[in-house]
């Protein structure tokens, strides 16, 4: 290879940022550490390494390079201010490290004194020096704030920053705007804090609060990410970004921030709540209600509280003490409609349709106008023609000022009204404004997709297929169903937990995040999967084992229908040689259709509102199975959900042979089985197999002509 020279350095730069947009951040290294050889003293070089290890999660790396970056650049600002905000997060030591390289830094002084003040503060609270009003001004206009009288502490803030500029009170005047109902003039204060100092921890704090309540949930998540790593303890970002994280379904990190919140305040009631929340949604029964218990010792039970301790017992099986639990909510708060929904679906999670239907309804009726109330009373069947809801529905959606979650709701309700008339274009009217809308909230980012594939592909190097069952522990035979949403992997699950054997687990969500903590530490180090020892791949079954014992006590055999388990299939091998994995394969027209017309809890799924976030994310999932058939084609059972459809007990009868079952004639008439089903297909799945859902995207084709298209391109095999 010729050496390189140095007019081939802008070329390599354009490179290297071309392949990292791309979703190649290893390939992007090398190229970049070309760079570092060929141009040993340009600071953007290490700077742009640095920057590609902390998204990758290598934080020592990253670490390592800001400090290379800061040492060639010991003036540059913008090196300085990422460099010092990763070291944020660390542990004291790395911060010590940091702080001492920051006094050779060549800053201007009031630049290098924030930095350093950031770098020393408190964990909870940054210091302040203020040139235009005195402490006493500051703690006194603090003061009004906290006591609610927000009238005259705008008044009074206005007229100390008529004095000139200071961020503490331009923050302190926005919390009272904000209070006011002045959002956008609150908003601007805001900004004017955070202009004088960017690192204003309590002026992000606020900030961050203010976009939650403004329902701008990205923008609120940079601010209070930021927030955090300026200052780490700061009860109210802890509790901002544990709701935050709890709305967006991020629920591991929502119970981070609320372990850290309600170890500085047990007593915290709006932590307690909401952790709840969150470990509910980790089917959590056990810890939901411990903190539901700590809840109601302090005062009686809110509505809320009961339906949230009814799902609890629900997951625990305790049938009776959920349905106390939930007729007690709708006693006590009938018209809160979290309750409403909340109660709702559990009866329609246990096949009780019309007495779900019943409660809805009643809190129409009682003048509940709720884009979720009428979604949910769509969905669960279908609506006569003359059904007054429908016109109901019709006139809420035409109100300018309805809010966009209640606007999503509603849409993705009328379409499925629509599509059971069968006049498309309204379905499409619908279903398009509402998609446009949650694509507009939960952006979604097609660039991570591609690059968490090749990174896994890339960390393959080495798998030895011959590793299967002489490593992991081999006490687990789980049965793991995956696909893409609504491709039947419900239907299968509701197979196979008919049978005497197997326990239906449902989504449990557990083996992704267990197994990609332990590739992040060995990738880290720069390793592969076969430098992962066999005591990783025990132990990594084992804590899944773990996990499952504690969720499901009374288990022999379980289903686990967690989506992205096709992500991960060589995990699953070696950590647990004898599970299952099934794969659903179905016509990708019907189900990408099926799914861009289906609503999905916040944050998941954030492809399904895109035709060519859908295409790619269907594309990915059809190389991830043809990864894993050539390197273990045994392994991993294909269905299709036609072939099912047409000849049922056929392909139960393969699929059973494949999960080592014997054939039971409760397989086939799964639809009798009675546990509860917790996904969008709870319908289906209490009905015998129907040929129906096929076709179902052909009255659609002229709208769905990107989608269309970009299926035509992949080689799948199956189309």
């Amino acid at each position: 290879m010729l050496p390189l020279n140095s007019n081939q350095i802008p070329a390599l730069f354009q490179k290297a940022g071309t392949l990292a947009r791309s979703g190649k951040p290893d390939e992007a290294l090398k190229v970049l550490k070309q760079l570092q050889t060929m141009a040993p003293n340009r600071a953007e070089v290490p700077f742009q390494i640095a920057q590609l290890h902390q998204q990758m999660g290598q934080t020592d790396a990253a670490l390592k390079a800001y400090g290379q970056a800061v040492r060639l650049a010991p003036a540059e600002i913008t090196v300085w201010r990422a460099y010092i905000n990763l070291a944020l997060s660390q542990d004291p030591a790395t911060r010590k490290a940091v702080a001492k390289q920051l006094k050779k830094a060549k800053l201007p002084a009031a630049e290098l004194q924030r930095m350093t003040t950031i770098l020393k503060g408190s964990g909870s609270s940054t210091k302040r020096v203020s040139k235009t009003a005195s402490k006493a001004e500051i703690d006194a206009l603090t003061a009004q704030v906290n006591a609610g009288r927000v009238k005259a502490a705008e008044a009074q803030a206005r007229a100390l920053l008529a004095r000139g500029p200071n961020e503490v009170i331009s923050m302190l005047h926005g919390v009272a705007l904000a209070a006011l109902g002045q959002a956008d003039k609150a908003e601007e204060a805001f900004k004017t804090a955070l202009t004088t100092d960017p690192d204003y921890g309590e002026a992000l704090a606020q900030y961050g609060q203010f976009l939650i309540k403004q329902a701008r949930r990205n923008e609120a998540r940079k601010a209070l990410e930021h927030a955090r790593r300026v200052i780490p303890d700061n009860p109210i970002v802890l509790g901002n970004l544990g709701l935050l994280y709890t709305d967006i379904n991020a629920p591991r990190e929502a119970i981070e921030c609320l372990d850290a919140l309600l170890k500085q305040a047990p007593d915290n009631a709006a932590g307690l709540f909401t952790r709840a929340k969150a470990r509910l949604s980790l089917e959590d029964a056990a810890g939901t209600i411990e903190d539901l218990d700590a809840l109601a010792a302090r005062s009686a039970p809110t509505g809320e509280m009961l339906a949230l301790r009814a799902m609890a017992e629900n997951l625990l099986g305790n049938s009776e003490a959920s349905r106390k639990a939930i007729d007690a909510a709708l006693e006590a708060d009938p018209n809160h409609l979290r309750v409403v929904t909340m109660a709702a679906n559990l009866l329609q999670r246990s096949g009780d349709f019309e007495a779900a239907e019943k409660v809805l309804r009643d809190a129409i009726a009682r003048g509940a106008r709720s884009g979720g109330v009428y979604r949910m009373v769509a969905q669960g069947r279908k609506l006569d023609k003359d059904d007054p809801l429908i016109d109901e529905m019709k006139e809420l959606w035409d109100h300018p000022d309805l809010p966009d979650e209640a606007r999503i709701d509603l849409g993705y309700g009328l379409a499925k009204v629509m599509e059971d008339h069968k006049e498309t274009d309204a379905v499409w009217t619908y279903l398009s404004r509402a998609n446009e809308v949650v694509s507009r909230l939960h952006p979604h980012d097609m660039t991570k997709e591609q690059g968490d594939f090749d990174r896994f592909k890339a960390f393959l190097k080495g798998f030895d297929p011959e590793r299967i069952g002489s490593c992991g522990y081999d006490q687990n035979n789980t049965i793991f169903i995956t696909g893409m949403p609504r491709s039947g992997t419900t239907l299968v699950e509701q197979i196979l937990a008919s049978h005497s054997t197997v326990t239906g687990g449902d989504e449990l969500g557990i083996f992704h995040p267990l197994g990609f903590e332990q590739v992040a530490k060995v990738a880290q180090a720069g390793g592969h999967i076969g430098d992962m020892t066999d005591a990783q791949f025990n132990a990594l079954g084992r804590a899944y084992q773990g996990a499952i014992d504690t969720r499901l006590p009374d288990a022999d055999r379980i289903t686990d229908k967690t989506i992205s388990t096709y992500q991960i299939a060589p995990l699953v091998w070696l950590a647990m040689p004898k599970a299952k994995i099934v794969a659903l394969r179905r016509d990708p027209r019907d189900n990408l259709w099926s799914i861009f017309k289906n609503r999905f809890v916040a944050g998941l799924h954030l492809y399904s509102y895109s035709q060519a976030a859908l295409v790619q994310t269907y594309r990915l999932y059809t190389e991830y199975l043809d990864l894993w058939r050539k390197l273990a084609p045994d392994r991993i059972y294909e269905i299709s959900y036609e072939a099912l459809v047409d000849d049922p007990e056929t392909e139960i009868r393969k699929l059973l042979e494949f999960c080592d079952l014997e054939w039971e004639d409760a397989c086939l008439d799964f639809h009798k089985t009675k546990r509860d089903v917790k996904t969008l297909s709870v319908a289906q799945v209490r009905q015998p197999l129907y040929k129906s859902s096929v076709g179902k995207w052909e009255p659609y084709a002229e709208h769905l002509t990107e989608l269309l298209d970009g299926l035509a391109k992949i080689d799948d095999g199956y189309t």
